[in-house]
């Protein structure tokens, strides 16, 4: 992370703060201000400071005691000007950081057939009335762009892009799918990794939200992006076939996972996050007229699209 630090004392206090790769900014721009009381101007300008500002402070030996009485953390008090001494005094004294807001979910799956494109379209069609959205299709296979009404262009055409590609390239082969909503890929191949990696960045300067629709776990695609986008939802069914994938595969820290068709609230030892209930018949009536589901499972997508809104603002 990056800190941005007021400076108060002299070059000892400079070069220290050069080691540990602080950012030297005006107070009013300051997460924390680096004070060495030892110096005697140093002392009469941070007398100054706002009184909410955190602030680290270099004391000398006689100085102890009167830190203590005008209250200074322990943990804000240095002997000296060491990095080593700084470094773990400084990350104990700045606030914790804020989350930052979810601009990117990638849907991917232990195993194929888990319902992930139509999750991805339904998620889409919720969000993007309220943010413009974006998906990449990154399986290639044409079902994402089937349950948007869409066509898309092919990943092979963007190829020759790939070490180039950015917004503009993107904003003109995205297809609209409906108000506010765009979509890039499509088949009859599937993007190279280095071809997905450069799509996401460039999807988001051009979104606010990026939904990925990405193959399996093990697939390199979703291994390599894993990692950069915000929030990975891992969707598996509960049959011991699914269930046994699971177990297996890689699954990424903090994913959320999704039971599709199912009611469980465990799979393999790992919590649920959401269920997502059977619902053939809306499927079905969904697939001569592609469109938001409704019923049982609608609301479940309303739900986890609530959830996501919420976490990107």
């Amino acid at each position: 992370m990056t800190v941005r630090v007021a400076l108060y004392g002299g070059a000892e206090l400079a070069t220290a703060a050069e080691v540990l790769g602080l950012i030297t900014v005006e107070t009013a721009r300051a997460d924390l201000a680096l004070v060495d009381l030892r110096d005697a101007e140093a002392l009469s300008q941070a007398a100054t400071l706002a009184p909410e500002l955190p602030r680290v402070v270099v004391l000398a030996d006689e100085q102890v005691a009167l830190a203590g009485a005008l209250g200074v953390p322990s943990r804000s008090v240095a002997r000296s000007c060491e990095p080593a001494v700084l470094g773990p005094l400084i990350a104990a004294t700045l606030p914790p950081a804020r989350r930052r807001s979810t601009r990117s979910v990638m849907v991917t799956s232990a195993r194929g057939g888990a319902g992930r494109s139509l999750l991805v379209a339904n998620l889409a069609r919720r969000l993007a009335p309220l943010r413009a959205t974006l998906c990449l299709d990154l399986s290639g296979d044409g079902t994402l762009s089937w349950w948007l009404g869409a066509t898309s262009g092919r990943w092979s055409d963007l190829e020759d892009l790939t070490d180039e590609l950015t917004a503009e390239h993107l904003g003109v082969v995205a297809t609209e799918a409906a108000p506010g909503l765009r979509l890039v890929g499509g088949p009859p191949f599937a993007p190279s990794v280095q071809l997905a990696q450069s799509a996401f960045r460039a999807a988001l300067e051009l979104s606010e939200i990026v939904l990925v629709d990405a193959p399996t776990l093990a697939d390199e695609r979703t291994r390599r992006l894993a990692s950069s986008v915000d929030r990975v939802i891992v969707m598996s069914y509960d049959d011991p076939i699914s269930v046994a994938a699971l177990a297996s595969a890689d699954v990424p820290e903090r994913a959320w996972l999704i039971a599709s068709q199912s009611i469980a609230t465990s799979l393999g030892g790992r919590d649920v996050f959401r269920a997502l209930p059977r619902a053939e018949g809306a499927i079905a009536a969904a697939t001569s007229r592609p469109n938001a589901l409704g019923g049982a499972l609608g609301k479940a997508y309303d739900g986890l699209a609530e959830i996501i809104a919420i976490d990107a603002t």
